[in-house]
């Protein structure tokens, strides 16, 4: 648990904030006037911003390749589950009473974690990949 900690301290900390963040009670936030939908542009950078610290933390700093199951698993899906789980609870009222769950949030939370996904693939075919640990016994 300690190792988990110590390897994905700066994944865990952007998940905290936006976890706070999202489920703050707050009142609405007036619109940006020459944008429009700019919260779901927000949850896009949100999440396409933890698929990215995700990988950064994943290949210890850019510095050896991941698996692209690894990469399908923790970059995408996760984030995915956890925007997913962001809106149930946002919905549920359980947690913040002037916040309610909305489909396309957690749509543009998906779309921010495909962008992640595509440019942690993009990077990670220009890493070193890892060595086997296993040594072929001559």
């Amino acid at each position: 648990m300690i190792n988990l900690l110590k390897k994905y301290w700066l994944s865990i900390l952007v998940l905290i904030i936006i976890f706070i963040g999202c489920l703050m009670n707050t009142a609405p936030l007036p619109e940006p006037p020459p944008v429009m939908n700019f919260d779901k542009i927000v949850h896009s950078i949100l999440f396409a911003g933890l698929a990215g610290v995700l990988f950064f933390d994943s290949t210890r700093y850019l510095r050896l390749s991941i698996t692209k199951i690894r990469i399908f698993l923790l970059i995408f899906l996760f984030p995915v589950a956890i925007g997913g789980f962001i809106e149930i609870v946002q919905e549920s009222k359980i947690f913040t009473k002037t916040r309610s769950g909305d489909w396309f949030d957690f749509l543009f939370d998906v779309l921010g974690a495909l962008v992640g996904w595509g440019i942690a693939l993009i990077i990670n075919h220009w890493l070193p990949k890892r060595e086997s640990k296993l040594k072929v016994l001559e």
